[in-house]
């Protein structure tokens, strides 16, 4: 538990005492895939550090319709704004894969910042490039094309899965949870990632993904927007 609390980037640098005091306020937590960890207006009662697996931020459009607004995995601390603001969630959060965590009590995590201001210039380092970093993937999950959605998906996921298993490496992943990502249908998913197999671009297995040619999909996150065609 320790070890991994110093590991985290919020906690560098961080005195022992603080690193204590988190640890004693704290448990591993596992969530299954597809498990709602949190929904958004829920109060934030802990933030999760997660060790493994990967999660997805989601906040719904007026019309009810689920944009992705973040994802997240091995070394990401999650809840920490809302926990920071003393404000409800902002986004609802759902397990993408079995994930584990460590359940830091908000309360407890206040406390230790309050008596550590490195903790709490660790937390506003952590928080803000996210919060500035996240503004154009959730433009793209918003307006993009359906392709511009797909590609910026899998760059993301490609990056959580190399940080946990290595570079390389296969993501496991479906293409109904990939559509669930992209906001589009199975049929589009696949349809998109055919394509794109034979085009070198990935290579597709039974219930997996691998980015072969991360410029190409680089081109095809950052191509035209919804104002050439609508999303899918």
């Amino acid at each position: 538990m320790e070890a991994l609390l110093e590991s985290a980037s919020i906690c560098h640098g961080v005195g022992a005492a603080s690193r204590e005091k988190l640890a004693a306020a704290s448990h591993f937590e596992t969530f299954t895939a597809g498990q709602s960890i949190w929904r958004r207006n829920q109060t934030a009662e802990f933030i999760l550090l997660i060790e493994s697996g990967h999660v997805m931020l989601t906040q719904a459009t007026p019309t009810g319709k689920p944009v992705v607004v973040e994802l997240l995995g091995t070394g990401d601390c999650m809840g920490l704004l809302a926990t920071l603001g003393r404000v409800p969630h902002p986004f609802s959060a759902r397990a993408l894969t079995d994930v584990s965590a460590l359940h830091i009590r908000s309360s407890e995590w206040r406390d230790a910042a309050l008596a550590d201001p490195e903790l709490l210039r660790r937390a506003a380092e952590a928080v803000v490039p996210r919060m500035l970093g996240g503004f154009g993937f959730m433009a793209t999950m918003a307006t993009g094309r359906v392709e511009a959605r797909l590609a910026l998906a899998l760059l993301r996921l490609d990056e959580l899965n190399s940080r946990e298993n290595g570079p390389g490496q296969p993501i496991a992943i479906t293409r109904q949870t990939l559509a669930s990502i992209g906001v589009t249908t199975v049929e589009s998913a696949i349809r998109v990632t055919s394509r794109w197999n034979k085009a070198g671009i990935l290579w597709t297995g039974h219930r997996s993904l691998r980015v072969v040619d991360r410029s190409a999909l680089e081109s095809l996150a950052v191509g035209p927007h919804s104002g050439d065609s609508p999303p899918t």
